[in-house]
C-alpha cells in the first residue's frame, strides 16, 4: 500500500475500535454465556470484548477467510476483529501473547493491533469478523469475502460485542423468543434452521445463510430438521442491560 495521509487515516480509524481487554477462548459463562438464550440451545461463547466508543458512520461484519502459510504467517492489522479456526490449528500472536485456537475456536483482536498468524499446514483455513466500514477492503492476506453484513443500527456506547457458536438438536431445538440491547447477527455455519423475528417473519436458513437484527427484536431460531444445526453469532450489546430478555411476536 503508498500512500502515507491514507495509511494514517486507516491506522486512525482502526485504533477507534480499540477494545478494552477481551474474553478470548471463553466457554459459557459472561453476557452470551451458556444457556443465555434458553430453550435448551447450547451456546459456546467464542471470545469478547468491550468497545468503549465507535467513530460515527455506518458499521458492519465484514468476513474474510485467510489461509495463512505453513510456517510464514501472516502479519497484520485492522479494526476490531473476532478469529475463528474453520479448519485446521491456528496460532495467533496478538498484544504480547500467543495462543493456539483449535478448529471452532475464536480469539478477539483489539483495533489497530499488530497481530500474526500461523499454521502448520497449508490446509488451515482462518476467518477473521471485522467491524468496519460498509465496503470496506478485505484484509491483507485474504483469499476471499465470506461475508459482508447490512449496516447495523442501534449500536450501543459503551458495547459488549460478544462472539458465539449456537448448537441446536435435531428435531425440536430452539432458542426462547427474546431480544437483545443492541443489534445481532447471525451466520448458518451448517445444518437448517427455520429463523423467525419480529420485522420479517419466518425464513428458512441452510449453509451460508445471513442475518441481523436491530435492537429490541424479538427473535427465535428453531431446527425442525433430521440434523443438527450450527451457527454463528455476533452482538453489540449494552452492558447494563440483560443480554437476552423474553419476548414475544405481534
Amino acid at each position: 500500500m503508498s500512500g502515507g495521509p491514507k495509511v494514517a487515516l486507516a491506522l486512525a480509524a482502526a485504533s477507534a475500535f480499540a477494545a478494552c481487554g477481551d474474553d478470548s477462548n471463553a466457554v459459557g459463562g459472561g453476557a452470551g454465556g451458556a444457556g443465555a438464550l434458553g430453550g435448551g440451545a447450547r451456546v459456546d461463547t467464542l471470545a469478547g470484548a468491550t468497545l468503549a466508543a465507535h467513530p460515527p458512520g455506518a458499521l458492519a461484519w465484514l468476513a474474510d477467510e485467510i489461509r495463512p502459510p505453513a510456517g510464514e504467517g501472516l502479519t497484520h492489522r485492522h479494526e476490531l476483529a473476532f478469529v475463528y479456526a474453520r479448519r485446521g490449528s491456528h496460532r495467533l500472536q496478538a498484544a504480547g501473547r500467543e495462543r493456539t485456537l483449535a478448529p471452532s475456536q475464536g480469539a478477539a483482536v483489539r483495533g489497530g493491533s499488530l497481530h500474526h498468524h500461523d499454521a502448520d499446514d497449508d490446509g488451515a483455513v482462518l476467518w477473521e469478523f471485522r467491524l468496519a466500514r460498509p465496503g470496506a477492503a478485505a484484509v491483507r492476506g485474504a483469499t476471499r469475502r465470506v461475508f459482508e453484513s447490512e449496516p447495523l443500527r442501534g449500536i450501543p456506547a459503551p458495547a459488549e460485542a460478544s462472539f458465539l457458536a449456537v448448537t441446536l438438536a435435531p428435531r425440536g431445538g430452539r432458542t426462547t423468543v427474546h431480544a437483545h440491547p443492541g443489534p445481532e447477527l447471525i451466520y448458518q455455519l451448517s445444518g437448517r434452521i427455520d429463523y423467525q423475528n419480529a420485522l420479517i417473519g419466518t425464513t428458512r436458513l441452510g449453509p451460508g445463510g445471513l442475518e441481523g437484527i436491530p435492537p429490541e427484536t424479538a427473535v427465535q431460531k428453531r431446527n425442525p430438521y433430521k440434523e443438527p444445526a450450527v451457527f454463528l453469532s455476533w452482538f453489540l450489546v449494552d452492558p447494563d442491560r440483560p443480554f437476552a430478555p423474553k419476548a414475544s411476536f405481534p
